[in-house]
This record gives C-alpha cells, sequence and structure tokens, in this order.
C-alpha cells in the first residue's frame, strides 16, 4: 500500500460507530436464556452493554483536509496553496455511509468497514472526488491514550488499511495541483488510504458518545501491492510502559525512498496522546537514527529500557513536535526527513531504524524506544479476514520483504491454532456456556507450508469444510491461524488469519416458519433497533406483511450498504432459505431449529481444556447422536468418515 509516497494528504476529524452491543456478549446469542433486559442499556454481561440499539452505522464527522505532502518533499496547509487544504471529507450522500460490524462474538477485534463512500466537498458541496473503500478489518491495535481511556472508556487505537476504487473526480479537481499530480501519479484510477480511528467513547456523559477520532491518508495506489497494509517497513515499540499497561509507538508503518532521499514514518497510529482527541502533550526528546549494529531484544518490567552508545547509530533528525498541541491532528503524525546524505541513505539500505530518546538516567546514552525488526523482515498476510462456506475456497495473498523490498524464496510456516476451552455457567459466565473456538480441526484444509515466488508473493488456498454446530447456538465457528518465517523476530510475536466458517446447511425450498424461527428469533433478540422501529424479526405475521422491503435487504450484494444481515455471519443456504420464506411465507409450527443441537451437545458435555483429539471425538459423537435430525441438513454417518 502507498498511501505513504508522495502526493498524498491528510485528513483529521471525528468518526461515528453506532454499533449494536447486544452482539457482543457470546452469551446473548443463545435463544433459550435470552432476557428482555439484555436489551437494556448498562455494564455488564445482564444486559446489552452500552449501546443496544445501535444499528452499525459508520460515518465521518467534522472530517477536513489539514495537510497536502508534494513530491519534492514541502508540505501546504494553507487553503491559499491549494483549493483542496480545508475541504470536508464526508460519506456518501443519500445512502448510510458504510457500517462497522464485528467479524464474530469471539473475534471482535477485527471490526470491518463495509459499504463505506468517501467524497471531498467544497462547503457548498460541490465534488472534488470520491470512491468507495474497499472492505477492511482493524490491524495494527496498540495503546493510545496517556490517560488510560479513562474519559471514553477505549484506550486503544488501530488501523484500517485499503483501497479506493470507481473513483469520480468532480470538476473542481482541475484546480487543485494537487489532485492533478495525485491523479496522474496513481494507478488503475484506484487510490490508496490509510485511517487510524481511536478515542472511541462508551460514556453516555458526555456530548461523544458513540464518537471517535480518526486520522486519514490518502496517496497514490501503485498495482501489484496489497491492498489491506502498507508495503513498508515497520518499528516496533518495545519499551514497556506501567502505567497504561502497554507499549507506546508500538507499531509505526515507515517508507525509505533512496531516490528522493527521504525517509517518511507514520506515527499516526502509534503516538502517544494526552485524551480522546488527539492532544499531545509529551515531552519526549525523540529523535530518528540508524542502527549500526544489530537491535534485539524487547523491554518488560524486568529490563525496562534498552540502551545504544550514540557512536552506534547514525541519527537523522528530531520529531518536531512539543511546540504545538495539536501537531497530531495537523500533520496525521507523518514525520517525512528529505535530502538525508549519503551515508545515511545507504545505511538505510540494510541496518534498522531505531526511535531513541537521550536518556537522564545514563548519561551519554540513548534509550530505545522503538526499532525494525531484525533483519529488517516483515511478513504478513493481504485478505487475512475471511468469511466462508462449507466447500469454499479462496485463496490468501502473503508478501515478504526484507529492508523494503519484496523477499523471493521466502519459506512461511501456517498454523492452526490449538482449541480454545469450553467456559461453564459460573459467576464469571451467568447466562450460558460458552463454547471454544478453533474446532474441530477438519473445518478447515490448507498447507501448512508456502514459499514466495520469485515477486515476493505467495498464495495459499484456504478452503472450508462441513461443520455441525460446534458452538450450538453460534452460527459455525472462528478459526486462528497464525504464520511465520523460520527467521520472525519472536520479540514482536507472529500474525494471524481470522475466519469465520459458516456452519452447513441445506437450502430448504419450500421453508415453513420452523425452519428459520431460530436465525429470525435470533436477530431479533441481537438487534433490537430492528424490531422497535422497522419490523419485529420475531414475528411471522409481521415479517409477511414487511415482506418485500425484507426481500429488498436480504437479496442484497454482501457488498451493499443495505445488506441484511449486517453481520454477514450467516451461509448463502441460509440467507437462501429465509429469502425462500420471504417469497411464500407459511407459519405452519415447526421445532426450533437448534433445540437438537443443544441436546446433543448436553449428552455429550466436553470439560474445559479437553485435549482436541477427546474434544473431536465428543464433538462427532454429539452429531452422530442426533444424524439427520437438524432440520435444514440430511447428515449421514457417511459424512463423518472423513473428520
Amino acid at each position: 500500500m502507498s498511501y505513504l509516497h508522495a502526493p498524498r494528504l491528510v485528513f483529521t476529524g471525528d468518526f461515528l460507530s453506532d454499533v449494536s452491543t447486544v452482539n457482543n456478549d457470546t452469551a446473548h446469542y443463545n435463544n433459550a436464556t435470552f432476557q428482555p433486559n439484555f436489551q437494556d442499556p448498562g455494564q455488564g454481561a445482564t444486559n446489552g452493554w452500552w449501546n443496544p440499539e445501535g444499528g452499525a452505522v459508520f460515518d465521518f464527522q467534522n472530517c477536513a483536509v489539514k495537510q497536502i505532502f508534494l513530491p519534492d518533499g514541502t508540505t501546504q496547509s494553507s487553503p491559499a496553496d491549494d483549493i483542496i487544504i480545508g475541504q470536508a471529507v464526508v460519506g456518501a450522500e443519500g445512502r448510510p455511509t458504510g457500517k462497522m460490524v464485528d467479524l464474530d462474538p469471539d473475534a471482535q477485534m477485527f471490526s470491518a468497514l463495509w459499504c463505506v463512500q468517501l467524497r471531498i466537498c467544497t462547503a457548498n458541496g460541490d465534488l472534488l472526488f470520491k470512491g468507495d473503500i474497499t472492505t477492511t478489518s482493524f490491524r495494527d491495535l496498540q495503546m493510545r491514550q496517556l490517560d488510560g481511556g479513562k474519559s471514553n472508556g477505549q484506550p486503544l487505537g488501530a488501523s484500517w488499511t485499503s483501497v479506493i476504487t470507481n473513483v469520480e473526480w468532480g470538476a473542481l479537481a482541475e484546480q487543485s495541483a494537487f489532485l492533478k499530480t495525485l491523479r496522474t501519479t496513481t494507478q488503475n484510477n484506484t487510490l490508496a488510504i490509510n485511517m487510524n480511528p481511536f478515542g472511541y467513547y462508551y460514556s453516555h456523559n458526555d456530548g461523544r458518545f458513540s464518537l471517535g477520532r480518526i486520522i486519514g491518508s490518502i496517496g497514490p495506489y501503485f498495482e501489484n501491492e496489497p491492498f489491506t497494509f502498507a508495503a513498508a517497513r515497520r518499528l516496533y515499540g518495545i519499551n514497556y510502559t506501567p502505567s497504561a499497561r502497554g507499549t507506546f509507538f508500538s507499531i509505526s508503518n515507515f517508507l525509505v525512498e533512496p531516490d528522493a532521499k527521504r525517509v517518511s514514518v507514520d506515527f499516526g497510529a502509534s503516538f502517544p496522546v494526552a485524551d480522546s482527541i488527539g492532544t499531545v502533550n509529551y515531552k519526549q526528546d525523540l529523535r530518528l537514527a540508524v542502527s549500526k549494529i544489530p537491535q534485539a531484544g524487547v523491554a518488560s518490567r524486568q529490563t525496562p529500557t534498552f540502551y545504544i552508545n550514540p557512536n552506534d547509530f547514525i541519527e537523522i533528525g528530531a520529531l518536531d513536535y512539543q511546540s504545538d498541541p495539536n501537531w497530531l491532528n495537523q500533520t496525521g503524525g507523518i514525520v517525512s526527513f528529505n535530502n538525508l546524505p549519503d551515508t545515511t541513505v545507504s545505511a538505510l539500505a540494510a541496518n534498522q531504524l531505531i526511535l531513541v530518546s537521550p536518556s537522564t538516567s545514563q548519561p551519554g546514552q540513548f534509550a530505545i524506544i522503538a526499532r525494525e525488526a531484525i533483519d529488517g523482515l516483515v511478513a504478513r498476510a493481504d485478505n487475512f479476514i475471511q468469511r466462508l462456506d462449507d466447500g469454499q475456497s479462496v485463496n490468501i495473498d502473503f508478501y515478504a520483504y526484507q529492508w523494503g523490498k519484496l523477499l523471493p524464496n521466502a519459506s512461511i510456516s501456517v498454523t492452526l491454532d490449538p482449541p480454545t476451552p469450553d467456559t461453564p455457567v459460573g459467576p464469571q459466565n451467568p447466562i450460558s456456556e460458552i463454547y471454544g473456538n478453533n474446532f474441530p480441526a477438519e473445518g478447515l484444509t490448507f498447507n501448512g507450508q508456502i514459499s514466495t515466488n520469485p515477486q515476493g508473493k505467495a498464495q495459499m488456498q484456504l478452503t472450508g469444510n462441513a461443520i455441525y454446530s460446534p458452538r450450538v447456538y453460534i452460527d459455525g465457528q472462528i478459526y486462528f491461524i497464525t504464520y511465520q518465517t523460520p527467521t520472525v523476530d519472536q520479540a514482536f510475536g507472529t500474525e494471524q488469519v481470522v475466519v469465520h466458517l459458516r456452519d452447513y446447511f441445506e437450502e430448504i425450498a419450500n421453508p415453513v416458519w420452523g425452519d428459520i424461527s431460530e436465525m429470525m428469533i435470533q436477530y431479533s433478540n441481537l438487534y433490537p433497533i430492528m424490531s422497535k422501529y422497522v419490523v419485529n424479526l420475531a414475528d411471522p405475521e409481521a415479517l409477511a406483511e414487511k415482506k418485500k422491503i425484507l426481500i429488498f435487504a436480504f437479496s442484497r450484494d454482501m457488498n451493499d450498504t443495505m445488506h441484511m444481515p449486517v453481520t454477514r455471519d450467516l451461509s448463502s443456504t441460509k440467507r437462501n432459505t429465509i429469502l425462500n420464506w420471504l417469497h411464500n411465507p407459511q407459519i405452519a409450527p415447526k421445532p426450533v431449529v437448534r433445540s437438537e443441537a443443544r441436546e446433543a451437545k448436553a449428552a455429550n458435555p466436553v470439560a474445559p481444556g479437553t485435549a482436541l483429539t477427546d474434544k473431536q471425538a465428543s464433538y462427532k459423537e454429539a452429531v452422530k447422536a442426533k444424524n439427520g435430525s437438524f432440520p435444514g441438513f440430511a447428515a449421514t454417518n457417511d459424512l463423518f468418515e472423513n473428520l
């Protein structure tokens, strides 16, 4: 991803995330134990958390272009310099901007933006350009707020990286020298975008409820680069901060451009802030440098700081941020050093970039705040979040880099994480048993060892196989797949591909209400905004009355902002069965779909922490015990011979 390349613009402002919080709680998915008070706002599992009536809407609010960066290394921040500076960054016109949706209640750290359109317009609504942001999920979650999020409730920030497609340039774009340069520089009429959200408000006692801060950068897109992460080098924070329970400057992308003799570092997602709106009161003397010797290790409670002698690095320059508390909001936190000496450029070609600060306790030494990985290695999956039906296959794209260049013949090992234990009902889990993840292992098929081609790219085919309600009352299963290169820098761990594999379900051509009732009742429970203000999803007669609008919503493409369900968590066969019922509503009674699965699970309990082989055997026997009794699919013993 090329958002760090010139020309680029920076915008800042707020984002609205009107998420429904009833569905944040795994136990709320159990229809048998669901209580009406789970839809009430509150602070715990026995209610609907902070925003039970959320509609999953995402929107830009009070966002504006703050600064532009030009190919010659200069920046401009006055509207007198270019027409685009100061203009509003807004969402779609005449429809919801987009949706923000978790992957699953068991995978809430991968919130995705769906169907988001971005426009840059004048105050009169005149268009400069607009485009559609390709669906993308959170990456690189890290500590942001020095106050630990006391004011707003959420101290972490993250990054959304994607591309903007279907770009349309307004007539006013011809009046912007910046936009004309961007248009000729980018490829395939596509743009690169990176957005850093933080400072999200849970609290109802402030005018910022459901708002967060967002910093965005838009630059050119170049062919054959990944979509969901920057094709760049990375700085990793190594200094643990006990007061904040985390590490600041945890992950920062940076770009080295030898021809331009320039290095650009994006601290927009990692710079520590004093509050939820990005005020900077940090006073540390921070400097970028190139280490002459390899740097390893991370700080912790036991080893709070690593030091380096100034003779062992080449200083690039100091970060000029202390004079302006609004520095982050104005610059997006991107720091560029231009016209570097040839010796510095040469050193950057195969040596680690480091962020250092003069030590007060070790005179003459510098504390290392962040460092690049050993040997400058980065390996990442692009389409790292997947929703799969059984029998569906997808190619996961992996890229390997060394010192910012694609690395051929790099070996990458890929491993399914072990199963997590079930959580029985108890004081900390008062509603319903919660079932583990990464089980059964046979739900996914993939090659555990892949290598990059001469262009530094590898593909791994991932196939979803039939599973039968391993979590009983939640559709499908969540799988975490860890990958790494043999020489991975263990200080920074590994990365993951995360998959929601949906349950096997045989489409019913002429369903009655009992075939879909459990699904619809669950949606009614989890999305009270629908039942309270649109239609009661648990009432078949109400659904039949509103069937035309529901047929419209359920038949939308998954990337359509009007798609229903907003969680995208049902297989195509289940969605089609619901549509079949809506086309011909039949309200004859029929046993609840999932009750059989609950009985099977109860008859074959699995103790928390059970070994994988025992858990697999219990799972098979539970389903075999009720073979053929699940409405919607005709399972036979033959289906389990390969499990």
